[in-house]
């Protein structure tokens, strides 16, 4: 399917684009919401600038993917492979990337607040100034992500991701300020 096909037919009410290959695609600014892409092969696309909200990426291939500056609220990544994606500066408040594999991702000043990580990938992932608020971390590999800078208020960690990271329970509950990690 044809990007201009794609765009024709959201126009005319379809939502569900299950398995469409889009593969290396140019799409910055695309405008899906509630589209269902479940399967889609998105490998090394730009969609950065993109408001795709409440979209339905589940098992997506997502590698290398441009989604810097994208409006990604609510969306599902379950089970996505987002391997090296670049998402700085995105909105994924509330997305759910429950066994998402964000290896090596760019998350450097993303929204992520009460996102859904449960079993995630995030080894070397870079969370530099992500919001990452209310995030529950105790199932997800932080395998040497970067942290430094980012708001981590009412988070869970295990004991051994807190002394990995450096953290204490007093910072996980201030609530003003960014940890220097």
């Amino acid at each position: 399917m044809q990007i201009v096909k794609l765009l024709k037919s959201y126009s005319a009410g379809r939502r569900d684009f299950s398995g469409v290959d889009f593969r290396e695609a140019w799409m910055p600014g695309l405008k899906l919401n509630q589209a269902i892409l479940q399967g889609a092969d998105l490998t090394g696309s730009n969609l950065s600038h993109s408001l795709l909200q409440e979209v339905d990426f589940s098992k997506a291939m997502l590698w290398r993917a441009n989604l810097n500056h994208a409006q990604l609220r609510h969306t599902s990544f379950e089970r996505a492979t987002l391997i090296r994606s670049q998402m700085a500066e995105s909105d994924l408040q509330g997305s759910h990337l429950v066994e998402a594999d964000l290896r090596l991702a760019d998350l450097r000043n993303a929204n992520l607040s009460e996102a859904k990580l449960n079993n995630a990938q995030l080894c070397y992932a870079n969370l530099t100034g992500a919001c990452l608020h209310g995030i529950d971390f105790r199932t997800v590999d932080l395998t040497g992500a970067t942290l430094a800078n980012a708001y981590l208020v009412d988070c869970h960690f295990t004991r051994g991701q807190m002394k990995s990271f450096g953290l204490s329970i007093e910072q996980l509950t201030q609530s003003e300020r960014p940890l220097a990690v």
